[in-house]
């Protein structure tokens, strides 16, 4: 019984060494401890969808390399009617609106409307897209 406990105790410590190990090499990050400068790291966006079903959305970037000012929003759907309206509501940071295309081939584009001098919505973690 002994020994079996000390091997149990030996895998389970084992076992949380690869684990630790693995934290701190995780994907997207080098050796030097920068992103590669294709990534987006960190934050995320939640997309609350009504009147349509969205399969893809795909974010454009007015600044390409920091990837932190939104100044385009291609949208994608399945089923959608041609000619339908579609409206997308940027929240939790700072900048002007969307203005998006009517859906045609299930696709809808939205284009940034500055409320000042600002060439993209910045800080964004909310879209509410709707269809109507």
């Amino acid at each position: 019984m002994r020994k079996s406990a000390k091997i149990i105790t030996a895998l389970s410590v084992a076992g949380l060494a690869v684990a630790a190990g693995s934290a701190f090499t995780g994907t997207g990050v080098t050796k030097t401890g920068q992103a590669s400068a294709d990534q987006f790291v960190g934050g995320t966006v939640s997309q609350t969808v009504s009147g349509a079903t969205l399969t893809t959305i795909a974010y454009g970037f007015d600044d390409a390399d920091a990837n932190t000012r939104v100044n385009s929003i291609t949208l994608t759907f399945a089923g959608t009617v041609n000619g339908r309206a579609v409206a997308a509501t940027p929240s939790g940071g700072s900048g002007g609106t969307f203005t998006c295309s009517a859906t045609a081939s299930n696709a809808s584009s939205c284009t940034f409307v500055p409320a000042d001098t600002e060439t993209g919505y910045t800080g964004l973690t909310s879209l509410a897209v709707t269809v109507s």
